[in-house]
């Protein structure tokens, strides 16, 4: 009897140590957590209202929602919480927008530091700049049962509309994850990219710290109504043992006939601005293998799609080019590109303007000497396809060291890196006369040069657009 009263007990406390928890925000007139575990939502810029609003999806009733203006939103303190929200959770949200005709925000990881994280995108779910899914039951001023989940072991993360999964991605980076700041923003706006939040409202949010499977996702959807219309407590939901494989479908896109039936394995995607995150019009892709030959060159369209064709088990590099815009080159490996190939992928390009600064991060040299390594080709090449495809182009070429060592021997080092980048333009055909330069040793630092971290972002070279056209 005693050796079964303790197997009991050892059960009964390992049921409480691994317990599932759930906070549920219902926005009846306030925004508390209905537990009270949870502390209440706080406010982001302006304070929105409480109102009565139809609900389509259940049956057309009314009833108290949260709605908000225009890049105002609604923080979850984590810290507050313990770390309620960790590297495995489910994020359920109830909500619609009033507009959206562009990115627009929907959940922030970093507050506000970083462009990356969940966006609605014409009509499509987005964690930029890693997956794209593909178009989504999602319109303006309608609602939209809206799922995010995260498994810390994995790192998958899935992304869900009205019940069917639209994007999963491997979130190596941990952007999916709070970072030291503590909280997580819903719905507000960013501090790198301007004009990407809403006006809206939202009904429910539930926050999960564990993965909620896809079956369980589904069927949180088709219950909807018992969820929002009515407050209940939230019952523990299994944990996926593994990730299940959802089905994907890639994004609309221009297909290579030919190739797709030659290999088997299709990039999609698109290209887009950088700064505005519209569609970059025909951009070209062009692919090379590990060995630097070129295997494909294709056109995107005017909404800047693109589908490539590779084969499994292959690293590519790609390199994209449009006009009004500095190339960008990209390198997937194997695993990577197997991972994109099912979500879809977003290539960015800076566009470029007369005295628009732009760093070449990857040009290296020598330690304290002039010479280019063999790693500053593919910049150098960027560089070089920029004056090759814009001939009115001038630039200036700038340069820049730590602050290691003599102050006068840094600032004739950084001009003998600017002729040897120079140089390296003129062997490939572009003229003298399109390229001046200047040395600044170490006294324009962009980052602290207390360590070597850091001390390597202030040796680099710059240019400066001085004539486009």
């Amino acid at each position: 009897m005693n050796r079964l009263l303790w197997c009991l007990l050892l059960i009964s406390t390992t049921i409480q140590t691994n317990a599932q928890r759930a906070g549920v925000y219902q926005f009846e007139r306030n925004l508390e957590e209905e537990s009270g575990k949870l502390p209440p939502l706080k406010v982001l810029k302006e304070e929105g209202i409480f109102q009565q609003d139809v609900l389509p999806e259940l049956k057309n009733v009314k009833r108290s929602v949260y709605v908000f203006d225009k890049n105002c939103g609604l923080q979850f303190d984590n810290r507050a919480a313990n770390g309620f929200l960790k590297d495995s959770y489910t994020i359920e949200i109830y909500f619609k927008f009033a507009a959206l005709d562009s990115w627009k925000r929907v959940i922030d990881f970093k507050n506000r530091k970083s462009d990356n994280g969940c966006y609605i995108y014409d009509g499509k779910l987005n964690f930029y700049n890693f997956a794209l899914g593909t178009r989504a039951p999602v319109r303006a001023n309608e609602y939209t049962h809206y799922v995010i989940s995260r498994n810390g072991k994995t790192k998958q993360l899935k992304m869900y509309v009205d019940g069917e999964a639209k994007v999963e991605f491997t979130d190596q980076n941990d952007e999916g994850v709070i970072d030291e700041d503590g909280v997580l923003n819903f719905f507000y706006d960013d501090l790198i990219v301007k004009e990407e939040a809403s006006a809206g409202s939202v009904a429910m949010i539930k926050l999960f710290d564990f993965v909620v499977v896809p079956t369980e996702v589904k069927r949180s959807f088709i219950k909807l109504s018992e969820s929002v219309l009515k407050k209940q407590t939230v019952a523990p939901i299994t944990v996926a043992p593994a990730p299940l494989p959802v089905a994907q479908t890639n994004p609309p896109v221009v297909a290579n006939e030919r190739s797709l039936k030659e290999t088997s394995l299709v990039l999609s995607g698109q290209v887009q601005n950088e700064t505005t995150r519209q569609p970059v019009k025909q951009p070209t892709i062009l692919v090379f293998n590990k060995n630097n030959v070129e295997k494909h060159r294709l056109k995107g369209t005017d909404e800047g799609l693109f589908k490539i064709a590779g084969e499994v088990g292959q690293d590519l590099y790609f390199m994209v080019e449009a006009d009004g815009f500095f190339p960008s080159s990209i390198h997937y490996t194997a695993k990577e590109l197997t991972e994109k190939s099912k979500n879809g992928t977003i290539f960015t390009l800076k566009p470029v303007m007369v005295s628009e600064s732009i760093v070449l991060n990857n040009i290296r040299f020598a330690q304290g000497k002039p010479e280019l390594l063999p790693e500053s080709a593919e910049d150098l090449n960027r560089l070089w396809m920029f004056m090759r495809d814009n001939p009115s182009a001038e630039i200036e070429l700038q340069g820049h060291t730590d602050n290691l060592g003599n102050f006068d021997l840094n600032l004739e080092l950084s001009r003998q890196r600017v002729e040897a980048v120079k140089a390296f333009l003129i062997s490939k055909g572009i003229v003298d006369q399109r390229i001046s330069g200047r040395g600044f040793g170490s006294t324009r630092p962009v980052a602290n040069n207390n360590r070597e971290e850091t001390r390597q972002l202030n040796r680099r070279v710059e240019f400066i657009i001085k004539k486009l056209k």
